[in-house]
């Protein structure tokens, strides 16, 4: 194949942007997925189905739940890489796997092989039908000079499954330059078999399956000067949200099939202005996961939704949370009116960390709303320093004993629990469901009262504190010899709206000075690391050896939360809000996997894909090695925050012109002199061109404009000077 036509070739692969597919020719340094899944978060649409498999043919394949319902098994082994599945190729003597020496192409929604050995040449493809729980399989077979060809297929595995096959193994007389199809399927069942055993239908199939994922994946589209935005941002960030995160829940490194009560939640963000029905769906969904004391499902598997009850502190907040985006977007206050039942089950007792249960479903229902401040009322409940108990752990899970015995406090909960308790108030404006909360003067002042408390016991002269354990020590206070420093405390004090804006500015600068590793283009969540002898147990955190996962290495998520505070700050005094854009943008710039991997040593030191963002990249001795990738939610948030906090592309509903409204609040480098961003807007198409003022000045990358939405069905070209 002509390498030089990819995009950010590194000597293992590149993009080959013509056909939106990731190309692999050489031997990676670790095994590099497709995560191929279908599902719908309402679970009516199909079953759910799906598998992952890496260039080389390695992985598995799953039904109904991608833990529960394996069909064949899950590894996890990037030193053999290997799969239950066999394709056996014979001929003149010589048998082999097509996967073997092959030039491996990651599509959305299918992966494609190709590869010549021994005078034969084959084309395989990989995907699944929409709306059919069924692997199909696509092979096609030619040969350079007459021979005897037989192919043989099977799946060996531990698990149940079925397959079909439209060869029985036998050689086959191929004259040169013929070529032979073959179709293997592979399911819980055979109902789908039938329909499905010739080749030519399949070749259909797998059309629409190519059509499906670029209309979904193209209601958004961006063109600017850097390419590799351009890259990540139409389609892989989206694809990896949906595919794998949302549907699948499952990669090479982790088999979790379960929703995970934050997890999805905030995955569903990224579909807000694409297929905000989505988001609704899974708003309603988690909500119907909270016991009636208010407390939630950490996680639950479906579709029995066996699950664990925890004492988890900030999960259930992210359900007010999300449902206040997800009402800025799109006006629909009528969601906050939909009944939903409760879980029942017996309280967590004294003895008790958490539960893995079948919880009952409540006879108990009540408005999203109800839910909504049953969250907040549940998490309303303080410590010594008038901050919120972080119980079993927060958004770090690790950090599970800080506050176990019930006394430690968190700082990044007290931000958190802030921005919720305004959501509330805003919710119940809109809403009569809303009218059971009779004072929101005094909730909003209870937030005031949080928020004075963090000032007053969490600011520790350059930045703020991350926690206080149940003994009485702080957690990131530059006294300490582990944690002295942690990112998301500082993040959220912007992110929520209620910090300080001088003590905030100077805390995302301290952030960026002890945590932001340039050379190696990392963003660590905390320094320095936990060790195993730490004076005081703090989770199973210090369990991580240093500078790995959330023991000092850059954990994704936080690192983008840490981008998008510095883009949103503007108040420290003397000091220009672009200087703090630019370090956000910056951040940015090290977060996208495409600059992790432009050369072939960088690849080679990075080892993970390019094309999806990987949860962790290590620090230490091993700097700069990406972790586990593909089952992150840091590629929504990475998604949203360039396109929100950066490009400025932010649509709200207003009540007052009872319409969605564009809000174009820019923050792209100086140095851009143009870009553009494609909005498909229900039948509408909105083509906005960001351009430079007249003269070639910058007229403010904050100016704001205000662009109405309709759904009429027209194209509209809307210019943008920024």
């Amino acid at each position: 194949m002509d390498t030089d036509k990819l995009k950010f070739n590194n000597g293992f692969g590149g993009f080959d942007p013509d056909n939106n597919e990731y190309v692999i020719f050489a031997d990676t340094p670790l095994p590099w997925i497709n995560c191929i899944s279908q599902s719908d978060i309402s679970q009516k649409a199909c079953e759910p189905f799906g598998f992952i498999i890496s260039e080389k043919g390695g992985g598995y394949v799953w039904s109904g739940n991608s833990r529960e319902g394996q069909l064949t098994k899950w590894y996890c082994d990037p030193a053999g890489d290997p799969s239950d599945e066999k394709i056996v190729i014979y001929c003149g003597g010589v048998s082999f796997s097509p996967f073997e020496r092959c030039t491996a192409r990651h599509g959305f929604g299918y992966s494609h092989f190709t590869g010549e050995m021994s005078g034969v040449s084959w084309e395989l493809s990989v995907f699944v039908p929409l709306g059919k729980p069924v692997k199909v399989t696509l092979l096609s077979v030619s040969v350079n000079a007459d021979s005897e060809v037989a192919v043989r297929y099977s799946a060996d595995s531990v698990y149940e499954n079925r397959i079909y096959s439209s060869t029985d193994g036998e050689m086959q007389r191929v004259k040169a330059g013929d070529k032979i199809d073959f179709v293997f399927l592979l399911s819980k069942s055979d109902a789908y078999f039938e329909e499905l055993r010739d080749h030519h239908t399949c070749a259909c199939e797998l059309g629409r399956v190519k059509e499906h994922w670029r209309e979904r994946l193209g209601r958004i589209k961006i063109k600017t000067p850097d390419e590799s935005l351009n890259v990540i941002m139409n389609g892989w960030l989206m694809y990896q949200t949906i595919s794998c995160r949302m549907d699948g829940r499952t990669a090479f490194y982790q088999c979790g099939g379960a929703y995970g009560f934050r997890d999805q939640l905030q995955d569903s963000l990224a579909l807000l202005y694409t297929e905000p029905e989505k988001t609704r769906s899974c708003i309603l969904l988690h909500a119907s996961r909270q016991y009636e004391e208010g407390d939630v499902q950490h996680w639950w598997h479906p579709p029995e939704n066996a699950g664990l009850r925890s004492r988890y502190s900030d999960d259930l907040l992210w359900l007010v949370y999300v449902t206040g985006k997800y009402i800025d977007v799109t006006g629909d206050t009528d969601i906050l009116s939909e009944k939903v039942p409760y879980l029942k089950s017996r309280v967590l007792d004294a003895s008790e960390t958490d539960r893995y249960e079948n919880a009952e479903v409540s006879e108990r229902s009540d408005t999203l709303f109800a839910h909504c401040l049953l969250a907040c009322r549940h998490a309303m409940r303080y410590g010594a320093h008038g901050l919120p108990l972080i119980k079993g752990g927060d958004w770090n899970d690790g950090m599970n004993r800080v506050g176990i015995k019930g006394a430690g406090e968190s700082v990044w909960l007290a931000w958190f629990l802030c921005a919720c308790i305004r959501y509330i108030c805003k919710m119940s404006r809109l809403s009569d469901a809303g009218r059971v909360l009779e004072d929101r003067r005094a909730m909003l002042a209870e937030a005031d009262r949080i928020a004075g408390c963090i000032e007053k016991y969490a600011w520790d002269g350059a930045w703020y504190v991350r926690a206080f354990c149940d003994s009485g020590r702080i957690l990131g206070t530059s006294s300490a010899n582990e944690c002295r420093i942690d990112s998301i405390a500082q993040s959220w004090a912007v992110l929520s709206d209620y910090g300080n804006a001088e003590r905030a500015g100077k805390a995302l600068l301290s952030a960026e000075r002890y945590l932001v590793d340039r050379e190696n283009g990392t963003v660590r969540l905390l320094t320095p690391p936990f060790t195993e002898n730490s004076t005081e147990d703090v989770g199973y955190i210090a369990s991580y050896p240093p500078g790995v996962r959330e023991n000092g290495a850059q954990y994704t998520h936080a690192a983008v939360w840490l981008a998008k505070a510095f883009l949103n700050y503007g108040g420290l005094s003397g000091t220009d809000a672009e200087d703090f854009a630019e370090k956000g943008r910056r951040i940015l710039d090290m977060l996208n996997p495409v600059n992790h991997a432009r050369t072939q040593l960088e690849a080679a030191r990075y080892k993970t894909e390019p094309y999806a963002v990987a949860a962790d990249i290590y620090s230490g001795d091993k700097s700069g090695r990406g972790g586990w990738s593909w089952y992150t939610g840091s590629a929504a948030w990475l998604y949203t925050t360039v396109l929100e906090d950066m490009l400025g592309f932010c649509v709200r509903y207003s009540y007052e012109n009872k319409r969605a409204e564009l809000i174009s609040e820019p923050r792209v480098p100086r140095s851009w002199h143009g870009y553009s961003i494609e909005y498909r807007y229900g039948s509408s198409v909105y083509v906005l061109t960001f351009r430079k003022g007249s003269g070639g000045t910058r007229e403010g990358t904050r100016a704001g404009r205000v662009i109405p939405l309709e759904d009429d069905g027209k194209r509209h070209d809307i210019s943008v000077v920024i």
